[in-house]
């Protein structure tokens, strides 16, 4: 997460950044209103993306920024207006070191030792993000972890789902009463029932209870993973698309960005013929969505995508109110 001289505390999306700024979206704001509050100063939650972008706009025009390679507008904060970079891993060794933790920092830094334990990788692979992270957590707030590289967040992944069906493990779904709030919170505008919606969340354990503390993990690859550059593609927005297809390869299902990749693609409705070969999302909500063999519904934005020597499309979910990615019964 990134701070900046305004103060304004923004997110950061993705490992391709222009050589001059970080994409990264908008998360906290000073507000004399606000509910959270760090050294005096109150500051305000903005949750969704459009309220984001209008608030920038009216206010800090200047991180709004007109991408040659997205071919789009952006939130992304120049690297002369960088106050402060916060960076999880640097958190759970903070944490460790400290003897005045709070209840949430004592409960995230056991789910650090947990997860590291019991998956058996290194503890300096593990991150904690969110509101802890930059100091404006409160007591009902969740637990952000990072798990960073893939083969980290596949052992990671794999045995974090035993320990859900181990009740001693400290580890359990979430239940009806946090899904109906995800649900709420997420689903307004798209037509998505309750009982789909919790068919796909409860059976995920990238979210779920720590201690009775609801948390989100993400996963992330290392530098040393990421080969390509900001400007080696460009991506051109063609429009919205709605499509039917099979899913074929989810094997980055748990990383953000997720991606899957497509078989036996439908188009229900666009102006465009172009097929997306690949569905991706930069949200962590549509992690492990979806399996490899299950036929699906997903609603975004076709983008095509050029490089020096191709030309592909994919489906981009996450950034509208009526994105969607389901499975169909």
């Amino acid at each position: 997460m990134l701070e900046t001289f305004e103060g304004l505390i923004f997110d950061v999306k993705g490992f391709l950044h222009p050589p001059d700024r970080v994409i990264a979206y908008l998360r906290y704001y000073p507000n004399t209103r606000g509910s959270r509050q760090r050294a005096g100063v109150r500051y305000r939650r903005v949750y969704n993306l459009d309220e984001r972008t209008k608030l920038l706009k009216k206010r800090w025009p200047l991180y709004l920024y007109n991408s040659t390679v997205l071919h789009r507008q952006v939130q992304a904060v120049p690297n002369r207006r960088i106050k402060r970079q916060y960076l999880p891993v640097k958190m759970i060794a903070e944490l460790q070191e400290r003897r005045d933790l709070d209840q949430l920092e004592r409960f995230a830094s056991d789910m650090a030792e947990t997860l590291a334990r019991e998956s058996t990788i290194p503890l300096s692979k593990i991150g904690l993000s969110g509101s802890i992270l930059v100091g404006l957590h409160t007591s009902q707030s969740d637990i952000d972890l990072i798990i960073y590289g893939a083969q980290w967040a596949h052992a990671c992944y794999q045995r974090l789902t035993t320990l859900m069906s181990t009740r001693s493990s400290g580890f359990s779904p979430l239940g009806s009463t946090e899904l109906h709030n995800l649900y709420f919170q997420r689903v307004p505008g798209m037509n998505v029932s309750f009982a789909r919606f919790q068919k796909h969340e409860r059976s995920k354990v990238l979210q779920g209870k720590f201690k009775d503390r609801q948390y989100f993990l993400r996963c992330v690859k290392e530098w040393s993973e990421i080969t390509e550059k900001y400007s080696d593609k460009e991506f051109f927005p063609l429009g919205r698309m709605r499509v039917t297809a099979k899913i074929i390869d989810d094997s980055d299902s748990i990383l953000t960005p997720c991606k899957y990749l497509l078989s036996n693609i439908k188009i229900i409705n666009s102006e465009h013929e172009e097929i997306p070969s690949e569905i991706v999302s930069f949200r962590g909500r549509y992690c492990e969505q979806v399996h490899n063999g299950d036929r699906i519904v997903a609603e975004g934005l076709l983008e095509r995508v050029d490089d020096a020597s191709s030309s592909t499309h994919r489906l981009l979910v996450g950034e509208n109110a009526m994105d969607q990615l389901v499975r169909v019964d």
